[in-house]
């Protein structure tokens, strides 16, 4: 194996103000988000770079930055082959490090899942395969000996896993190839919070047009100061997308944990129950364990799942959402937990519980992170009831290998690694603080503030 020692880590924050460009990206509770993110880039003697991203959305990007930088001594000076020999231990030795594991979970979590999946692209590109192809080709005994089992065996254990995995490895040959060929089916997030119907309509008419046959909505936006208003905008919506689909389009909602505890959640979606609707994502906190339960339940009878995960930090959030039975769709995010690591356990999980994954896709970037872990999980697990979150926007002009959905299937992509490196035209007008067309953060607190539906707390913000 080659040496591929890695000599320096860069740590770019990135800032674009989406808040200017009407409300693509808005929801109940980020009313008026700037899409940004953090590049973690390590550079090798080799010339291999490897990147990730974290995604954010706009200020509190720089202390996202500095969590990472904080892991500058761990992976500078280490070769990558020590990675590839023992990519558990490695993985174990940032979350867990004695002094930093203090900080928890969120931001550091997140750095960690940052400098892990830089250390993957790595190996794939010192490969040089796509994402992925490194993780479908992964033997099983090197799957398990990734994942930090520490506090999960009560409900997956080593040997467990391993037999999972053993036991597919046939049926994986053939999903790979019909993955290869068909590709990931998608739906499309068009419905944001704010977002002109109009702008809505002729989008929907476009992806239904193209092949997309699911569509997801924004509801809920300040039911809690209006419910009456914030139930008509959500009407609206839904039949803004429906009259531009056709009866054979899903329709799905998100919330953003807007609906506050799960009887209220439950009683505002029974609301909703007449659009058929396949399931409401984030309805309430993202570690209500319970309310996501009780909500599941409640909702069972008028034929609306639940989905959640976006924002859960960790595997063992996840464990006790799906060994409790409170999610109908796991919602796995590139970004958001340790990297590939604990997305594997999360992942194994989920296919024990019998919950298909549905990843979160809404940001930049992050299509390309979850898009090779949506690969891998239907590559051994089948795509039975499986969809990949898409965005159309801000991948042309960003990243020199965009995603390429046809008749709604995500198409799996052929450079090396992620594919997350971007156009130089592109960092440099959004690099912050220094770039020519960086995110205004007090722009976008009078934006929030001034939105409909905004809480009561949002003066402060303007």
């Amino acid at each position: 194996m080659s040496s591929h020692k890695i000599v320096s880590l860069e740590v770019l924050d990135l800032r674009y103000p989406t808040v200017r460009l009407g409300m693509a990206g808005s929801d109940p509770r980020h009313l008026a988000p700037n899409y940004s993110c953090v590049i973690p880039i390590l550079r090798t003697e080799s010339g291999l770079e490897g990147r990730s991203l974290i995604f954010t959305i706009g200020d509190g990007t720089q202390i996202q930055a500095a969590a990472v930088e904080a892991l500058r001594r761990f992976v500078v000076g280490r070769d990558l082959s020590e990675f590839i020999a023992e990519p558990g231990l490695f993985a174990q030795a940032l979350a867990e490090h004695h002094q930093l594991r203090w900080l928890a979970l969120g931001v550091y979590r997140m750095a960690v899942g940052g400098i892990v999946n830089a250390l993957w692209d790595l190996w794939a590109k010192s490969e040089g395969v796509p994402m992925w192809k490194l993780l479908t080709s992964l033997p099983p005994e090197k799957i398990v000996q990734c994942v930090d089992f520490h506090h999960l065996r009560d409900v997956l254990t080593e040997d467990e896993l391993l037999e999972m995995l053993r036991s597919r490895e046939a049926a994986k040959v053939a999903n790979v190839a019909r993955l290869e060929r068909d590709g990931v089916r998608v739906y499309s997030t068009a419905g944001w919070s704010g977002r002109p119907l109009d702008e809505v309509r002729t989008l929907c008419r476009g992806l239904y047009e193209a092949g997309t046959r699911a569509f997801k909505a924004k509801v809920g936006r300040g039911q809690q100061y209006d419910r009456a208003r914030a139930l008509d905008e959500d009407r609206r919506m839904l039949d803004a997308i429906r009259e531009s689909t056709g009866a054979d389009a899903l329709l799905l909602t998100d919330a953003n944990q807007n609906l506050g505890d799960w009887r209220n959640a439950a009683s505002y979606m029974k609301e909703l129950a007449e659009y058929k609707l396949l399931f409401i994502e984030e309805a309430i906190a993202y570690n209500d364990v319970v309310g996501y339960i009780e909500l599941r339940k409640a909702l069972e009878p008028v034929g609306i799942g639940v989905a959640g995960g976006e924002q859960a930090p960790d595997a063992i959030t996840f464990k006790q959402l799906l060994a409790g039975g409170g999610l109908t769709h796991c919602q796995i995010d590139g970004a958001r937990v340790g990297g590939v690591n604990e997305l594997f356990a999360i992942v194994a999980m989920a296919a024990k519980f019998g919950v298909p994954v549905c990843p979160h896709s809404g940001g930049i970037g992050l299509g390309q992170l979850v898009g090779a872990m949506s690969i891998f999980d239907q590559a051994w697990f089948g795509s039975e009831g499986r969809w990949l979150e898409y965005l159309e926007f801000l991948q042309a002009g960003v990243f020199k290998n965009p995603l390429v959905v046809k008749n709604g299937h995500y198409q799996l992509p052929g450079a090396a690694g992620w594919g997350l490196e971007m156009e130089d035209e592109f960092v440099a007008r959004y690099r912050y603080p220094e770039g020519l067309d960086c995110a205004d953060t007090l722009e976008a607190d009078r934006v929030a503030a001034g939105q409909p539906g905004a809480p009561p707390y949002a003066r402060f913000w303007a």
